[in-house]
């Protein structure tokens, strides 16, 4: 230590004190050349003090080396004061000062235009953690302490603008924020309590699980709260999140400090909100899978949620609609639609939950089928919700009853178990509302299973249909992406004794009496259209009949297999009998890659048999197209439902 002092008079003059290395265990790294030059100051027995001077201190923390300074010691009141300023801190100005007493004293420091992206270096330097995120954009902070023996009081402002942040894996992602977070700290017997707030005016900000934009308002967090003397829990009340026109959260909680970072109790509840408001807001855009996008909701809800050693969930609905499908880009139309839904749905960490109850108004499954208003009980505990009763679902002249289901809320994804049954609907009823020709009879199905994991819908065992007098079974049956863009439909298919009868005047097909069986082998539907399958329908064995063949439907067996009619009659006669015998008939398709090989039910010279007659009069019918363009094919199949004339070429 060196010191140079020069009197101008009694009470003032100039000095220097200097030092080659200045070290302490407080410092985290040695000063090098510390030096105060007062030009004008004073020191004697009773007053150390400089009203003019510079300070000088080489350091890898600070932009500048020197800086103007001002302090002074007074011996008997032994009081103390300083004021550094002009410190150059990451690109802006740094103000420290500091006066009073062992006993009471108070800090302040307080920054302008401080660069976040020049801060990180220094603060690295003084050896804090900083979390790993890349920041930019410029701070203004204001930041006081006091106390004596121990920190009693604290205050600060941080008021933050422009702000760009981001972690190395691009999950966190800040743009363009500003706003202020502002607090105050005060100390009691018991420990340390205040309040803090933070406001964000302006900027986004994108996480893995929510978005956040202020678009033109406040949105402002604020609490108070209290710590004991050890640090070791932290309690919070008078909770407060507020974005207008979103979401107002009110609660209170306690988080253990020690020795890990941990909820020992939390409650929040929300003032009545718009789920529609708040999903366009918070949720839709982090959610890139199309069933979110084109989700929507209306009505109205809240909730209570209380963390503890059992936790709890309470959601009130009130008059919701939730609508799937029907905004996408490439014009999906809507997949469902559920009106009116009110209820409340109770959940907990345990199995001490209460019913929920939950009841609708109405519904629509792809625009078109209709299902009337319900009721349901639900149990909701852990990851499990359960369906507490059977349940019945109107839908057109019939139900659905639903005689168990369950979703599993696994981390590895979400499991759905459904068995039930569809009691009898009228195939009138679903020909119209899905715009087909009018179909005749009743639809029926058991359902032994259906599960859902991953986007993919699995019937376990058989499904069985009852339609146009006979059954419909279906094998193997999966559908991936259900409400997705690209739905994938495979399924085993077998036909057994439908009513030929009933089937071809549903479409205007002409008049065929006797029954049809088969089989569709690997079935494909992507987006709800026919890629690939393996199919062949035939007059079944031992079927007594009667079979009998309208002059119409044999134009229209011949048009779909090419012509090839003959019999006991020459063609120029056919148009002189309505109706005509028949053994047996069948025709078979095997479709891959838009190319349907077709064949009959057995070779004929050149061809298959479509038809092969028996009795008077007689007539067979010869396919002789081997190979046919799928949408050439069904192209007639809708000129033939639709009643038009064939046409034979």
């Amino acid at each position: 230590m060196q010191a140079d002092i020069r009197w101008l008079d009694r009470r003032s003059g100039s000095f220097l004190l200097s030092a080659a290395r200045l070290t302490h265990t407080t410092l985290p790294f040695p000063l090098l050349s510390p030096a105060i030059e007062c030009a004008k100051g004073v020191i004697d027995d009773q007053l150390v003090s400089c009203e003019q001077g510079e300070l000088k201190i080489a350091n890898p923390v600070l932009d500048n080396a020197s800086f103007p300074v001002q302090f002074s010691w007074v011996r008997a009141e032994r009081h103390f004061s300083l004021v550094v300023d002009q410190l150059g801190v990451a690109g802006g100005s740094v103000r420290l000062s500091a006066e009073g007493s062992a006993a009471e004293w108070k800090f302040k420091i307080a920054g302008q235009n401080i660069s976040l992206h020049q801060l990180r270096k220094p603060l690295l330097t003084l050896g804090l953690a900083l979390p790993d995120l890349k920041m930019g954009g410029k701070a203004n902070v204001e930041f006081s302490l006091g106390g004596g023996k121990a920190i009693n009081a604290a205050d600060w402002k941080l008021k933050f603008m422009q702000v760009a942040l981001s972690d190395p894996n691009g999950r966190i992602v800040g743009e363009g924020l500003s706003g202020d977070w502002r607090g105050s700290l005060r100390a009691d017997r018991s420990g340390y309590g205040g309040s803090t707030r933070l406001a964000v005016h302006r900027g986004a900000l994108l996480t893995p699980y929510f978005y956040l934009e202020p678009e033109g308002v406040t949105i402002a967090l604020g609490t108070d709260y209290r710590t004991d003397n050890g640090l070791r829990n932290l309690v919070f009340k008078q909770f407060q999140y507020h974005h207008p026109d979103a979401i107002t959260l009110q609660g209170e909680g306690s988080i253990g400090l020690t020795p890990d970072l941990r909820i020992v109790y939390l409650k929040i509840r929300s003032q009545p909100l718009q789920p529609g408001k708040l999903l366009k807001k918070y949720f839709q855009p982090v959610m890139t899978a199309e069933f979110f996008e084109t989700l929507s909701l209306a009505g109205g809800a809240s909730f209570e949620l209380e963390m503890n050693s059992v936790s709890t969930l309470k959601l009130n609905l009130e008059d919701l609609m939730v609508r799937q499908g029907g905004g996408s880009v490439d014009g999906n139309g809507e997949n469902f639609r559920l009106t009116g839904l009110d209820g409340t749905v109770f959940w907990s960490s345990d199995h001490s939950a209460p019913l929920s109850r939950l009841r609708w108004r109405g519904a629509e499954l792809l625009q078109r089928i209709k299902f009337s208003s319900g009721e349901m009980f639900v149990k909701w505990t852990g990851d499990s919700v359960q369906l507490d009763a059977p349940l019945s679902i109107p839908i057109m002249d019939g139900a659905l009853q639903v005689e168990r289901f369950s979703i599993d809320l696994k981390e590895s994804g979400s499991r759905v178990d459904f068995q039930g049954y569809i009691t009898p609907i009228s195939m009138q009823q679903i020909s119209e509302a899905l715009d087909w020709p009018p179909l005749a009879g009743q639809l029926s199905a058991m359902i032994p299973g259906v599960s859902y994991q991953d986007g993919l819908m699995t019937l376990r065992g058989v499904t069985l249909i009852r339609a146009f007098d006979g059954t419909i079974l279906f094998k193997n049956l999966q559908l991936d992406n259900l409400l997705g863009p690209l739905p994938v439909f495979t399924a085993d298919v077998e036909l057994e004794g439908l009513d030929l009868q009933t089937l071809t005047s549903t479409f205007s097909f002409g008049k065929i009496t006797g029954r049809l069986g088969g089989q569709i082998n690997g079935l494909r539907l992507e987006q709800w259209q026919p890629v690939a399958f393996d199919a062949r329908f035939a007059t079944p064995e031992n079927d007594p009949g009667p079979h009998r063949i309208s002059q119409k439907a044999v134009d229209n067996i011949s048009n779909l297999g090419g012509v090839g009619i003959s019999g006991a009659l020459s063609r120029s006669f056919l148009r002189f009998f309505e109706e005509f015998g028949y053994e047996k008939l069948g025709i078979s398709c095997r479709l891959e890659k838009s190319i349907c090989d077709m064949g009959g039910i057995e070779p004929a010279s050149q061809g298959y048999y479509l038809v092969k007659g028996g009795g008077l009069p007689r007539i067979d019918i010869v396919g002789f197209n081997q190979r046919t363009d799928w949408k050439i094919l069904v192209e007639k199949l809708k000129q033939i439902a639709e009643g038009g004339t064939p046409i034979i070429e």
